[in-house]
């Protein structure tokens, strides 16, 4: 047998071509090593116990995901407070949106309260939304309507507060600090983007059992505030995997799709 030629070897468990120095090396290996040729054998034997386990491991693996799958939809239907308090119906509603409008004026607080606009010096004004499924505020833009054109926004102090329950009595829990108006608007009118506070450098989420209110008070001596415009952003996304953590989902669950907030 010529150097280097190559051997074709057939009807063999392994098929393929090798010089005669490969077969030489490889005789040389299985004679310098007793039993190697042996344990070669049941190692190949066992191939086919080592495709059944893989198999069967992978049965297992899928068996694993449809659990997990399942606590999935049980978190989503039966733990998160959204589900639980609002209809499928309600909760698509607010799918696709990412905005809160605070609104709605609370009245009957008394003074220095006032139940509708202008808002004179001295005084103050508390907004608020209706009921709603939770989210999670990302950023705060608002526009201050001043009598005659007046652009005094550092006069007027903004004081977002979490009310619990989504009862308006009290004032609530504090959310971030006491803003100035010029942290909001320019003295050209135009409006500057403000994170929304967070809670122990972590997002500050609104339950659905809660709800945002915000108190505007007119510090000034002359202007009356004739409207607010008060608009908190958030991620319609967040919140339920906010609310997924915290009912003991995790992220060990493996997630099929996002789901309407």
């Amino acid at each position: 047998m010529e150097t280097g030629k190559l051997v074709k070897f057939e009807g063999m468990p392994v098929q393929g071509n090798f010089t005669q120095e490969q077969i030489m090396e490889v005789l040389q290996k299985l004679a310098c090593n007793p039993g190697l040729l042996e344990r070669m054998i049941n190692c190949a034997d066992r191939f086919s116990q080592m495709e059944r386990a893989t198999m069967g491991f992978e049965e297992r693996c899928r068996s694993t995901i449809n659990r997990c799958d399942s606590i999935e939809m049980l978190c989503r239907n039966f733990l998160c407070p959204g589900n639980v308090n609002f209809s499928q119906r309600t909760l698509d509603e607010y799918s696709g949106k990412n905005q809160v409008k605070l609104t709605e004026i609370v009245t009957g607080m008394g003074d220095p309260y006032v139940n509708a606009y202008p808002v004179p010096p001295g005084k103050k004004i508390r907004l608020t939304h209706k009921p709603r499924p939770g989210y999670t505020p990302t950023e705060i833009r608002i526009d201050l309507n001043i009598a005659g054109g007046g652009n005094n926004y550092s006069d007027f102090l903004i004081q977002f507060y979490l009310v619990p329950g989504g009862s308006n009595t009290g004032l609530g829990l504090e959310a971030g600090n006491a803003y100035d108006g010029n942290m909001f608007l320019n003295k050209d009118g135009t409006q500057l983007v403000v994170p929304f506070p967070e809670y122990r450098a972590l997002p500050l989420d609104i339950g659905s059992l809660e709800t945002l209110a915000v108190v505007v008070s007119n510090n000034g001596a002359a202007n009356n505030l004739e409207s607010a415009h008060i608009n908190v952003f958030y991620d319609n996304a967040r919140f339920f995997e906010l609310c997924k953590a915290r009912s003991g989902c995790g992220g060990s669950c493996s997630t099929t799709g996002t789901p309407p907030q």
